[in-house]
């Protein structure tokens, strides 16, 4: 069973990758869709080591960063401490009041839970949602492929930076890049979690009361899908 020690390695290696274009290309599709307002309190749900936190407050959002892993919760302080640091587990409900935040945004979370435990997860992201708010959730789909992943990394950095620095970049990323690929596949063998078909995102957020749902965006390499929607 995936502990908080698996989650503590896994964000090592995870954040030394913080720069792959791909992933940086996803986070800036979340904020994209999101359109948080400059001064907007922005709830971050499993903000790891705080780099969509920390984007957001780039934008000029008031940023609340939650996440089960003190590990990840530590090094985030380490690079910026002036966000609010939430340790919390999802499973055990959300630790604010009704209609606290402006928006929430979640990446690549959703899909360690159970389908019970999404369920009950995303009614909290309603309950403390205010009216006309905005959230922005990414989750990596059913049968995802981390060389997808990769593969879109290197596509973009060849067009934005060329071959030399490409090669480069891909020398340095060996290393975390294969000890990402050992982590994913442990966390393909989890029972507990779910991996979320195509429309199941959009589905489970209707069900839980939002409205004016987006249509689904595929990113990361085409593996993940990013919905938004409103309270």
């Amino acid at each position: 069973m995936i502990g908080s020690e698996f989650w503590a390695k896994y964000f090592r290696d995870y954040d030394k990758l913080n720069l792959v274009p791909s992933y940086v290309e996803l986070l800036a599709s979340i904020c994209q869709e999101l359109r948080p307002e400059p001064g907007s309190l922005v709830l971050d749900i499993g903000s790891g080591t705080g780099n969509l936190a920390l984007r957001l407050q780039g934008m000029g959002c008031r940023v609340v960063a939650l996440d089960f892993c003190r590990d990840a919760l530590q090094c985030h302080r380490v690079k910026h401490d002036d966000c609010r640091l939430v340790l919390a587990d999802l499973t055990k409900g959300l630790p604010f009041k009704e209609d606290s935040f402006d928006a929430i945004a979640s990446n690549n979370v959703l899909y360690t839970l159970s389908a019970g435990d999404q369920i009950r997860a995303m009614k909290e992201f309603h309950r403390v949602l205010k009216p006309g708010g905005r959230i922005a959730l990414a989750n990596p789909r059913a049968g995802w492929k981390p060389l997808a992943i990769y593969g879109r990394g290197i596509s973009l950095s060849m067009h934005t930076v060329g071959l030399g620095v490409t090669v480069f970049r891909m020398v340095r990323w060996i290393v975390p890049t294969a000890r990402m690929f050992y982590y994913n596949r442990k966390l393909a063998k989890e029972s507990r979690y779910h991996y979320f078909e195509p429309d199941e995102q959009r589905r489970l957020l209707a069900e839980s009361g939002f409205r004016t749902i987006s249509d689904t965006r595929w990113v990361y390499g085409g593996q993940a899908m990013l919905d938004c929607a409103a309270k």
